[in-house]
């Protein structure tokens, strides 16, 4: 896409989860290349890694801000 013209994500770089409590949410790399990072710490693949509304999300190149919307 154009968001992604270096291609550094894949098609499924990523997994974000909402557990069954609804308090939080977790993302996990799946073993990609280019890394997954929250706040700056690479995430090591396999390992669930929490997430807060705020948190700075990298996926390869392209950076997110996760937001939990309240409702």
């Amino acid at each position: 896409t154009p968001v992604d013209g270096k291609r550094s994500i894949s098609r499924r770089h990523a997994r974000l989860r909402r557990e069954d409590d609804h308090t939080f949410s977790v993302i996990e790399d799946v073993g990609t290349m280019n890394g997954t990072f929250v706040n700056g710490m690479r995430l090591v693949a396999g390992r669930p890694t929490p997430v807060a509304s705020g948190d700075t999300v990298v996926f390869g190149t392209i950076q997110c801000r996760f937001e939990i919307d309240a409702d």
